[in-house]
């Protein structure tokens, strides 16, 4: 039932959910009047109120909040409740507007901390990018897309040579400052279409939708050169080895590609680092 709304809710827009959610106020107001002022119907204003904050927002919470103040007040009056004087009728008015407030507060404060950590659990702290596991999400969807549409895809391993002597010779500090320049750097050379991930220590990986493999021969030299350019000046100036492959019939395990393109940049390693290695599937 919580699943069915759920899929529900989550597919109407903001303006729609707000607008559903007053209709289910003002049928709790009708039904609070018909009822009459001996009976409390506040339980049932909090539910609309509560889906408004998880589903549409802080903003569209507030208006349903006052909205339901507003409801309960009236219904309390059209249902014969006579008041000894109006500064009775508001604070009572008030304390219910508190209530719906602190509740619509609180769950708006929760939903957002939700987000905020479903979020910093798919990046990376130290250098903002996708983290393995966002990468490889993000991956299967571009997979699955580029297969659909038979369009090639590229994705390249890239891997900071020597990166524990980095770290030992200037410093774990200059080590994450190498790490978040060679995040910054790929991020600027790609294009907006592309994307970045930071699979671990010092493993970094690039998609490139339709991309193959003479275009991405071409992005990749030129993001090499972007990557040495920018540490022209600084202390440490590593090398980098990349493995990319192009794939024309895009395979729909990400898991695959990602193994496919390291094979190709261990390939580099052992042939001596600094340098890049290109693959197809299938073969050309």
């Amino acid at each position: 039932m919580l699943q069915a709304f759920d899929r529900v809710a989550s597919r109407l827009s903001r303006n729609a959910l707000l607008l559903a959610a007053l209709v289910v106020v003002a049928l709790v107001g009708l039904a609070d009047k018909l009822t009459g002022y001996e009976l409390a119907f506040s339980l049932f204003y909090l539910a609309p109120i509560a889906a408004t904050c998880w589903y549409a927002g802080r903003a569209a919470g507030l208006v349903l909040v006052l909205m339901s103040a507003v409801t309960w007040l009236v219904a309390d009056l059209g249902a014969g409740h006579v008041y000894s004087s109006r500064a009775v009728l508001a604070w009572n008015g008030l304390v219910r507007l508190g209530i719906f407030l602190a509740f619509a507060q609180l769950l708006c404060a929760l939903r957002e901390q939700l987000e905020l950590a479903q979020r910093l659990a798919k990046v990376d702290p130290l250098t903002g990018l996708d983290n393995r596991r966002a990468f490889v999400e993000r991956l299967q969807y571009v997979l699955a897309l580029a297969a659909r549409e038979r369009r090639p895809l590229t994705l390249a391993y890239l891997d900071v040579d020597d990166f524990k002597g980095v770290n030992d010779a200037h410093g774990h500090a200059v080590g994450d400052q190498v790490l978040r320049l060679v995040a910054r750097t790929l991020l600027k050379s790609l294009r907006r279409t592309d994307a970045v991930g930071r699979l671990g220590g010092d493993e970094f990986a690039l998609l490139l939708p339709d991309t193959d493999r003479t275009g991405a021969e071409h992005l990749i030299a030129k993001t090499r050169e972007a990557l040495y350019h920018a540490f022209r000046t600084e202390s440490a100036r590593p090398t980098f080895s990349i493995g990319a492959v192009t794939f024309m019939e895009p395979t729909p395990d990400a898991e695959h590609a990602v193994s496919a393109a390291d094979a190709l940049m261990y390939q580099v390693k052992s042939r001596g680092k600094d340098g890049i290695a290109f693959g197809q599937e299938p073969p050309a």
